[in-house]
C-alpha cells in the first residue's frame, strides 16, 4: 500500500500488523502514512507539521494521532489528549486541499477537558468501551481510516 512512519516509541507488533496490511516500514519515499503513537501533544503536533511538509504534491496522505487512555484527574495526561484531538479537527481542515487526512484513535476515555461540554470530544459522552482493544484492533482501525478516502477529522474510540 504505502510507506508508514511512526512518531514515538515504535510498537513491533503494531508495525507488523501493518506491514501484513500491506503497508511497508519507512523508505527511501517521504511516508504516506504517520502514525503519532503519543507522547507529549508539542512533540506530536511538531511530527505531523514535519509529514505535511514532507508529503507529495497530489498524493494521499493521512496522519493517526493516537490518544491514550488516562484517568479523569490526569490532567496532564488529558491536556495531551484533548489538544491532539483539536489539532487532529483543524489539521484536518486545513490540509484536507493537499489531500492530507487526519485522524485519531482513542483509547478509552474521550479527551475532554474540564469545563467543555461532552460533545467537544465529538462523541457522546459515557464510560469508555468495556473490551480491551489489542494491537490488531488498532491496526484494523488505521487500515479502515486509510480505506474510507472521505474520512477526516475523526475520533475512533477503541477501549483502553
Amino acid at each position: 500500500m504505502t510507506a508508514t512512519m511512526f512518531h514515538g516509541p515504535a510498537d513491533a507488533v503494531l508495525a507488523s500488523a501493518l506491514a501484513a496490511a500491506g503497508f511497508a516500514a519507512g523508505g527511501a519515499a517521504p511516508a504516506a502514512l504517520l502514525v503519532n503513537l503519543g507522547g507529549d501533544a508539542g512533540s506530536g503536533i511538531a511530527a505531523a507539521e514535519r509529514f505535511a511538509a514532507d508529503a507529495a504534491e497530489g498524493g494521499e496522505s493521512l496522519v493517526v494521532n493516537i490518544l491514550h487512555a488516562h484517568a479523569r484527574d490526569d490532567w496532564p495526561a488529558a491536556r495531551d489528549a484533548a489538544l491532539l484531538w483539536a489539532f487532529t479537527r483543524h489539521a484536518a481542515l486545513a490540509w484536507a486541499p493537499r489531500g492530507i487526512r487526519v485522524n485519531a484513535v482513542g483509547l478509552g476515555v474521550s479527551p475532554v477537558l474540564a469545563g467543555q461540554p461532552p460533545e467537544a470530544s465529538g462523541q457522546a459522552a459515557g464510560a469508555a468501551p468495556a473490551a480491551r482493544a489489542t494491537v490488531a484492533d488498532i491496526a484494523a482501525t488505521i487500515v479502515a481510516m486509510w480505506r474510507f478516502a472521505s474520512m477526516t477529522g475523526q475520533l475512533i474510540r477503541l477501549g483502553a
